[in-house]
């Protein structure tokens, strides 16, 4: 059966309807997909604006805080480097010892001095006598102790200085304006005893005095200075020299003296000749003192010895002396007992291996030490302990020691007592100031009493000869037996031995 259309007909259904419905909602997304990232994007920046002015702000905050606390630091360490500077600029120019100016602050004002218009400064240079002696007995603290107490009595006897420095060891410098100063009243203010570990010893100073003038540096006003200074200690100390121009001339002779010195002993310059002593009671030759001679110098020993002194060419000079004298007396002993004298400076003795080397000598030579003297001064005998403890430790093995120049140097006896020493060689300004005196008995009474063997020195004449023979001296040195002569002369003019 063929069904009947219905009354109310259904549309047909449109043909692709899925395809537009999704087309439409295709458009829907695209179109809010668009829109979406603009609207995240713009939702974004705002956010991304908000954050960062934050950050921003924490930023300027944490920086500004930061800021304050550099610039507190900062201040704090401005203040701490103002202080450390200031601390080692005073450092720099002040003594740690005193407390007074140093050297350097010293350079400085005689610079100014001389660059610029200041008239009429003078500077002194002082060293304090006898100050090693204090260091060395009673250690260094002693030493510094001493040497603030001499800073207080200078700064109360120079108030007006312009300049009150420590140099260095005892030295002192003083700077001030005017022509001169009483300088003589400032060393008697040195004199009185200190009080340095719990006992009172007593110092002296020596000045040098110069006017700021000619020179053109500080390293000359202070070189004009120690010239003056060096006149005080060689005048006896204790005392002021003003700079003269004649100082710089000796100077200059001194150094020229000092190289030829070097020279002449590279070059083998230097002689020996050899004085006799004698003995009184027979006018038998018993010992000869070795003398050094400069003959291609032209100079006497009086004026050379002291500068190889200074210069320090005094210890290998020592050294070839003792040698060549040792060599030219082991014939000499071997043959009629005859014994070499040797003078030895305290710069040699001061050698840690003096013994040593004085040994190794005799031993080279072939000399027995009972052949061998060594004379020394008395101020070289006194001055250390451990010098003395040197000379006996020689002695044990044979080696005489002598006491040269006796009586011109120390004020007390008592030191005989307890040096090593066996022969006491009377100097010869008693011998020519009269044989027959107070003074020379009772040196003869007292090398008596210690068992010391005597030599008078400076015996010219027979009268001379025969008093001290009556007075019980054994024996005699000068020009009544011989001068000194070269080692090949020598015995060619001797008495009957």
């Amino acid at each position: 059966m063929r069904r009947k259309p219905s009354p109310h007909p259904r549309p047909a259904p449109m043909a692709g309807r899925p395809s537009t419905l999704l087309a439409v909602a295709g458009v829907f997304l695209i179109a809010f997909s668009a829109a979406v990232p603009a609207m995240l994007r713009q939702a974004l920046s705002g956010f991304a604006m908000l954050v960062a002015l934050g950050a921003a702000g924490a930023a300027v905050l944490l920086v500004r805080q930061r800021s304050d606390r550099l610039r507190r630091s900062l201040a704090r360490s401005s203040a701490r480097s103002k202080g450390l500077e200031r601390e080692l600029r005073q450092r720099a120019t002040r003594d740690p010892v005193t407390g007074l100016a140093n050297r350097r602050q010293l350079t400085e004002r005689l610079d100014q001095v001389l660059t610029g218009v200041t008239p009429g400064v003078t500077v002194a240079l002082l060293d304090l006598d006898g100050f090693k002696d204090v260091n060395d007995t009673f250690g260094h603290a002693a030493g510094d102790e001493l040497l603030v107490q001499v800073s207080r009595r200078l700064r109360a006897a120079l108030p007006d200085a312009d300049v009150l420095a420590r140099l260095g060891d005892d030295e002192f410098a003083v700077v001030w304006r005017g022509a001169d100063h009483a300088f003589e009243d400032t060393l008697a203010q040195l004199r009185p005893s200190y009080p340095v570990a719990g006992r009172q010893v007593h110092l002296t100073g020596s000045a040098g005095i110069v006017a700021v003038g000619d020179q053109r540096s500080s390293a000359d006003v202070l070189r004009d200075a120690d010239l003056a200074l060096d006149a005080a200690k060689h005048a006896g100390k204790d005392r002021v020299v003003r700079f003269d121009p004649d100082l710089r001339a000796a100077a200059a002779r001194h150094r020229d003296l000092a190289t030829g010195l070097r020279r002449a002993l590279a070059d083998g310059e230097f002689t020996l000749h050899y004085q006799p002593v004698v003995r009184l009671a027979d006018g038998r030759v018993t010992a000869v003192e070795a003398l050094l001679r400069w003959p291609a110098g032209g100079v006497p020993p009086l004026t050379f010895i002291p500068v190889a002194e200074a210069t320090g060419l005094i210890v290998p000079l020592g050294w070839w002396v003792l040698r060549q004298a040792c060599t030219d007396a082991r014939a000499w002993f071997e043959r009629d007992g005859v014994a070499v004298t040797v003078n030895v400076s305290g710069h040699q003795l001061r050698e840690q291996d003096f013994v040593e080397r004085v040994l190794a000598v005799l031993d080279e030579t072939g000399l027995p030490p009972a052949a061998l003297v060594l004379e020394l001064t008395e101020s070289v005998l006194v001055d250390d302990a451990e010098r003395t403890a040197r000379l006996g430790r020689l002695r044990e093995r044979g080696v005489r020691i002598a006491v040269d120049d006796f009586g011109t140097g120390y004020s007390s006896l008592a030191y005989l007592v307890h040096l090593p020493v066996d022969i006491l060689k009377i100097d010869r300004t008693f011998t020519a100031s009269g044989v027959d005196s107070t003074l020379m008995r009772v040196i003869l009474q007292l090398a008596e009493g210690l068992s010391l063997h005597t030599v008078a020195e400076g015996v010219e004449t027979a009268g001379q000869a025969a008093a001290l023979r009556a007075l019980g001296c054994q024996y005699a040195q000068g020009y009544l037996y011989s001068r000194p002569l070269p080692a090949d002369e020598l015995f060619d003019a001797l008495p009957a031995r």
